[in-house]
């Protein structure tokens, strides 16, 4: 039995934490022991199992973005006669 004194706070997983965790259920290991062995619940452990099958729980990878500047683009010409024609109001 454990006791627990004080507040305790929820634990934070690392992503490689989970994905480490769950490979050793991939691996053959069952839910229940692996559950048992980090202390977590078997529906915690699901719900990781969902999300790395759906593709939310993923290695993170850094991934760059091309980037090209273009020059700036000079403001448009002003149209003549625009500023002539009567205001139309909305209805």
């Amino acid at each position: 039995m454990e006791i627990i004194s004080g507040v305790e706070r929820r634990r934070r997983w690392r992503i490689e934490d989970k994905l480490r965790i769950l490979a050793e259920i991939d691996g053959g290991a069952t839910l229940t022991d692996v559950a048992r062995r980090y202390d977590v619940s078997r529906g915690l452990l699901w719900q990781w199992r969902d999300a790395q099958r759906r593709g939310r729980l993923t290695a993170e990878r850094t991934t760059f973005v091309p980037v090209r500047l273009v020059p700036e683009l000079a403001a448009p010409e002003p149209v003549e006669g625009v500023a002539d024609l009567p205001a139309v109001p909305c209805p």
